[in-house]
């Protein structure tokens, strides 16, 4: 990968990963556009890592709130009851993932299932927004409504879905309001992209992960700081900016696709 290659990816990743519009999609569309394979498992891992790592600076209150919790004897503390939920939330996309990844890489990479997941779950982010809001609180979310939003997350293997798209979508549906929806979302990222970190981590060659150690170093620190300024973003301004241009920006892009198959 030459250098224009890593910025480009790099920050392609940091955007998309917590914007409902799926980094998967985009970086699958931007690898056939070129006709090339240029995304290494190498680099994967390092963006991966970038974007957990920001997530985890970002979140450091919640995540020393629940490292916190484990001192402390109540049963019903907001650390505790937010680490459970998570681990129920994450725990799906953990246990179907591992069994169906071979079958999303081989039948679901295709332009034409990108666009019209990208249209179908912009829709549903749509519908999601319609309905009322019921908990303002991230400690008001329930085991049962986190495993809702963690089964919702398998969807996110289907490329064009967006994993942070649709666990917000599932929680606006809930009734959760959207800043507690997305925080909760970008919480869940943690487990679930350390997870994937970690099984890349196993899988890849480590002589040849040192050998490419510049385009790897570079792309953990553009992805993390790309991802963390998107997550402060958004958690600040959703409340003003709403879904709607995520929305038509998803509506647009899956047209374009599949105009572009014609």
């Amino acid at each position: 990968m030459d250098l224009v290659q890593v910025l480009f990816l790099s920050f392609i990743q940091g955007l998309t990963e917590f914007l409902p519009i799926s980094s998967s999609a985009h970086l699958i569309l931007f690898s056939d556009f070129f006709s090339s394979n240029i995304q290494s498992l190498n680099f994967d891992v390092s963006v991966h890592l970038g974007t957990l790592i920001a997530a985890c600076v970002y979140f450091k209150d919640e995540i020393s709130q629940i490292l916190n919790s484990f001192a402390d004897s109540d049963k019903e503390s907001t650390g505790k009851k937010l680490f459970v939920n998570l681990i129920i939330a994450a725990l799906p996309i953990l246990i179907i993932g591992y069994f169906v990844r071979d079958l999303v890489e081989i039948f679901l990479r295709s332009p034409e299932i990108i666009a019209y997941a990208t249209i179908f779950f912009a829709v549903i982010l749509y519908l999601s927004t319609k309905v009322k809001t019921q908990h303002s609180q991230l400690d008001s979310i329930s085991p049962i409504q986190s495993l809702i939003i963690g089964f919702a997350q398998c969807l996110a293997l289907i490329p064009g879905t967006s994993r942070s798209g649709v666990t917000i979508s599932a929680g606006l549906a809930l009734g959760v309001e959207s800043k507690v929806a997305s925080r909760f979302s970008f919480l869940l990222a943690i487990p679930t992209i350390g997870a994937i970190a970690c099984y890349q981590i196993i899988s890849v060659d480590f002589a040849s992960f040192v050998a490419e150690y510049k385009s790897n170093l570079l792309g953990i620190l553009i992805s993390f700081v790309v991802a963390y300024l998107t997550i402060d973003f958004f958690i600040k301004f959703i409340d003003r900016i709403g879904f709607m241009p995520f929305i038509i920006y998803r509506l647009v892009l899956g047209a374009s696709i599949l105009l572009f198959l014609i």
